[in-house]
Order: structure tokens, then C-alpha cells, then sequence
């Protein structure tokens, strides 16, 4: 069964896909390799939000990086440059404001690391 994301969380998403997809630093992320690393939404969650004058959207997004500690490290990192760019095509909509919410690291016997990270945006209505 395939989760039905809202059209702004689906934008993230796939921004962040496209950014990985565009770098040739993140050419195993995409792949299918198990020992390869991996990037996985594991939750999402959407509410209305409205000011005075726009009306948009606060997402919730939880997901998975998992792989070499410096990998998913530097992963992480460009997750984080892209989204404070704010260059995120959404259809209909643009980010307004994210902030990084919980992240937890947990650093396996065999030296790879999964880290759980938790994101809100809002989006407005343009």
C-alpha cells in the first residue's frame, strides 16, 4: 500500500530526492543495494495553517538516513543547505519556514549509523 502524501509533502520529498539525484556524492543513496546507504520517509503528518493574510500548511516529516557515520553526516548536511536555500519547488505553493525537530543517532556495532530526523515546514498558498 503506497502513503498518499499532500501535494507540498510530496514536494519536499522529491526536492530532496532530486537534490540527492543531482549529486554524484549521493549516487548509492538511490539505489537498491541493502548495504548500500538509504534515505527513508518513515512518518508524515499535515495541519492546516492560516495568518490574516495567507493560508498554507505545517508538515510534519520524519525520516531515516542510515549508512557509514560520515556518510550519513554529510548526507545530513546537505539536506540541511538545501532546505535553507528555500529553492524547493512545491506547485502551488513555497516554503516559508523549516526547522529540524528531534534527531536521534544510533551508532551500530559495525560502524554505521542510523539517524531519525524530524522536520516541520510551513508552506503558504502562493
Amino acid at each position: 500500500m503506497k502513503a498518499i502524501l499532500s501535494p507540498p509533502q510530496g514536494g519536499l520529498m522529491a526536492a530532496i530526492r532530486r537534490a540527492l539525484a543531482a549529486d554524484p556524492w549521493f549516487a548509492d543513496w538511490l539505489g537498491r543495494a541493502p548495504e548500500g546507504p538509504a534515505l527513508v520517509l518513515e512518518g508524515f503528518d499535515v495541519e492546516p495553517w492560516a495568518s490574516l493574510t495567507f493560508q498554507g500548511a505545517i508538515h510534519r516529516l520524519a525520516f531515516r538516513l542510515s549508512g557509514p557515520v560520515m556518510a550519513v553526516e554529510a548526507a545530513w548536511d546537505r539536506i540541511e543547505a538545501l532546505l535553507e536555500a528555500g529553492d524547493v519547488p512545491l506547485g502551488g505553493q513555497f516554503l516559508a519556514d523549516w526547522a529540524a525537530g528531534e534527531k536521534e543517532a544510533v551508532i551500530g556495532p559495525d560502524g554505521r549509523m542510523t539517524l531519525r530526523v524530524e522536520i516541520e515546514a510551513l508552506t503558504i498558498e502562493a
